[in-house]
């Protein structure tokens, strides 16, 4: 009967799905003089619209002794302007019925107001106060400097397991900079000088360097007109950004390491190294963590979660610009074993290496991937954020149109070779996660 439900399910998902293939994101694109992107999807179905900035600097630009200066900015950005009072940007938006936020990767750093569409001109107008006259001075640096080491302290030091990615990054890459958080390190951010935040503001937050997005209830003559009046004007940059080439070498061999944290329950993390965002593998290896550990008949929760022997599963691809990393984890149950939920975890692996999915598996995998791409296409705030990372990774915003059929097209023997390429004991980093009672123990 049970079976029965999944298949009536399955094939409601695909009909859904196929009939959102006809989804289509008509977007107009250009460029100022000055060298800034500017991308325009106009949907006048609700009163709202979203202007959005993505910078394509994250921490993989930084200097590795100098770490967290993108994250910095994230916070440093909303202090105010030459024409915006120290702390004021977020209450106006705010109080002219918006809301607004900022997010940093290793790869790009964004920002975006959702506003009521009569406030299109503010919030351009507030957006190139940020890229042009950003109050970066000793008073406002030092308060973010306070609010970021604060943040880390609140986000992974004294999280359960909130250092695991910076212990496994560290490991896994020795050479790209890949290797430290997006957070940075707090000792090279306490020690920046105003001079060291300013010139990397003076490199990075520049218009050739961007991409602004705008998505929702607007008339395009007009937000074009509106562009040029608040962007037009801002020089372009006067460095030349240079990017890293690094390309990280083999792990060369299975690389096993234990952390002593304060946790109760003892857990285990594996680092594969993995393609990067936007390859065919790694949409292969996106629908195999569906596969494995997406919804309450994936192979983790029938055969691990279920039969006790880990607390919780998971695996998952970091959407990266470079190659980067597939992680799988499990937390053992109170009173378990960690070598138990390893063994288990191991077992699926060495399943989806040796054998082939069924179709009942990859049908399912393929509409759980196809379902989340139509509901974030509900949302401008997402179709902006998508449009931004598009361009940003691959100078291709019409990407977005294309994103169904990424998944729509992978095959059982596919998701088999990318298994077999990258999930294999000499291409990770294993950390078990244990209490501290345990190291005094050991």
């Amino acid at each position: 009967m049970l079976k029965k439900i999944l298949n009536v399910c399955i094939a409601a998902c695909m009909v859904f799905a196929a009939n959102a293939q006809k989804i289509n994101i008509p977007i107009v694109e250009y460029d100022l003089n000055n060298g800034l992107h500017v991308i325009l999807h106009q949907d006048n179905s609700t009163p709202n619209v979203v202007v959005s900035l993505m910078y394509h600097v994250g921490s993989k630009d930084e200097n590795p002794d100098k770490t967290g200066f993108a994250h910095l900015f994230e916070h440093l950005l909303f202090e105010g302007s030459e024409n915006i009072g120290r702390g004021e940007y977020m209450k106006i938006v705010q109080s002219n019925g918006g809301e607004l936020n900022a997010n940093t990767s290793n790869d790009r750093t964004y920002y975006y107001e959702l506003m009521p569409s009569n406030q299109l001109e503010l919030a351009l107008w507030m957006e190139s106060e940020r890229m042009l006259h950003a109050k970066i001075d000793s008073i406002g640096i030092a308060t973010q400097k306070n609010v970021v080491i604060e943040e880390r302290k609140q986000r992974m030091d004294n999280q359960p397991y909130g250092s695991f990615l910076e212990e496994v990054v560290k490991r896994a890459f020795k050479e790209h900079n890949y290797r430290w958080p997006t957070i940075g390190d707090p000792e090279h951010i306490r020690n920046a000088s105003d001079k060291d935040v300013l010139d990397f503001y003076k490199l990075y937050y520049v218009p050739d360097n961007a991409v602004l997005v705008i998505v929702g209830d607007f008339q395009q003559d007009n937000a074009k007109k509106l562009v040029i009046k608040y962007f037009g004007d801002i020089p372009r940059g006067k460095q030349q950004i240079k990017r890293s080439t690094i390309v990280e070498k083999p792990l060369g061999g299975e690389i096993r390491d234990t952390v002593y944290d304060n946790v109760t329950l003892p857990a285990i993390f594996m680092a594969y190294r993995s393609p990067a965002y936007g390859t065919k593998d790694f949409y292969a290896l996106e629908i195999l963590n569906a596969i494995l550990s997406r919804g309450n008949s994936s192979r983790f929760k029938d055969n691990i979660d279920d039969k006790k022997k880990a607390a919780q599963t998971y695996s998952m691809s970091l959407d990266l610009e470079n190659p980067g990393l597939n992680i799988l984890f499990g937390i053992a149950n109170i009173g378990g074993n960690i070598k138990e939920t390893e063994d288990a975890l191991n077992h699926e692996i060495d399943s989806v290496v040796n054998y082939y999915v069924s179709d009942e598996e990859l049908q399912k995998a393929i509409a759980t991937k196809e379902m989340e791409i139509v509901s974030a296409k509900s949302s401008i705030s997402n179709i902006a954020h998508t449009l931004a990372e598009y361009h940003t990774y691959f100078k291709n915003a019409k990407m977005i149109n294309n994103e169904l059929s990424n998944f729509s097209n992978i095959t059982r023997e596919e998701v088999k070779r990318v298994a077999e390429k990258y999930l294999k004991p000499e291409n990770r980093v294993v950390l078990y996660y244990l209490p501290k009672s345990m190291e005094k123990s050991k």
